[in-house]
């Protein structure tokens, strides 16, 4: 029941922010855009971010503690494997683990702890434990604990087995996101060098074209107002913020949701920077 109440309580934050940050750029549209132009990107940033940054940010923490309940649960499968290696059975394993601190894991460990008190089998408790964590990873560890503690095999040598292929994984996770410094960086130059030709484009070129109303660069010969070009520049640099963001993510932590807070802050500051230069035209002839 508290967990259910939490999620619709989550589901209404995100919606009260949604509709606060859709308000605002609904304002700005009709009614900021006239009263104060100059201010119309700030109030457009401010929307914008209002109405997607909390719904991210639930989301994004809910990656967090997942990410932390697998690299917890390492440490929980090697005091168990310890626990029982020194002699004690399993309930009692449980039992002494249960006490010690897991972070975002405590929960779940003295859960299946007292479950297995309470007289329901390890191999259940477990399973509901796997299905409630949501983590592939340990789901995986889980369901190869199962099967070896149905078939009667010996249990510490099955967690010892599964905790060092986790440590062999996440080290290998810890180098790839190493290595891939360089290239991230190298991802977010390629990004700032693209905004800076749409700057020199919108505030030095075009404004040095020779129309005054407008640029004749149509195929029928009329004439394309200046404000479609920053516009179309703007849909440019949220595309490739967005997808950039997507890309350097998955390089650096290997998932596509890690990437959404490289394309949130890519697009903030892409559209922001160029938002305010591009008002300042500079006609070279």
């Amino acid at each position: 029941m508290v967990e259910i109440a939490k999620k619709y309580e989550n589901i209404i934050l995100e919606v009260i922010f949604v509709v606060i940050g859709a308000s605002i750029l609904l304002l700005n549209i009709f009614v900021f855009s006239e009263m104060v132009p100059i201010l119309v990107p700030l109030f457009n940033i401010t929307g914008a971010l209002i109405a997607i940054v909390p719904p991210f940010l639930l989301y994004y923490s809910k990656y967090k503690i997942s990410k932390e309940m697998e690299g917890e649960f390492i440490l929980f499968v090697t005091d168990l494997t310890e626990s029982i290696d020194s002699g004690m059975t399993l309930p009692i394993a449980l039992k002494h683990s249960a006490k010690r601190d897991y972070r975002s894991l405590t929960s779940y460990v003295k859960e299946i702890s007292t479950k297995v008190d309470w007289g329901i089998p390890f191999e259940k408790a477990l399973l509901l434990f796997a299905e409630k964590s949501k983590s592939t990873p340990i789901k995986r560890s889980v369901s190869t604990i199962i099967e070896t503690y149905k078939v009667g095999g010996k249990l510490s040598d099955t967690l010892r087995a599964i905790g060092r292929s986790l440590i062999e994984i996440n080290k290998i996770k810890q180098e790839r996101s190493a290595s891939v410094q360089s290239q991230l960086v190298t991802s977010y130059l390629i990004f700032f060098v693209f905004i800076f030709i749409l700057i020199i484009l919108q505030t030095f070129l075009l404004p040095a074209l020779p129309s005054t109303t407008g640029t004749d660069v149509s195929a029928t010969g009329a004439e394309i107002p200046p404000e479609l070009f920053a516009q179309t520049f703007i849909n440019f640099i949220i595309v490739q913020g967005f997808f950039a963001g997507l890309a350097t993510g998955k390089m650096a932590e290997g998932s596509i949701i890690a990437g959404l807070k490289h394309s949130l802050l890519l697009i903030t500051i892409g559209y922001t920077i160029f938002s305010f230069l591009s008002q300042f035209q500079i006609r070279l002839f």
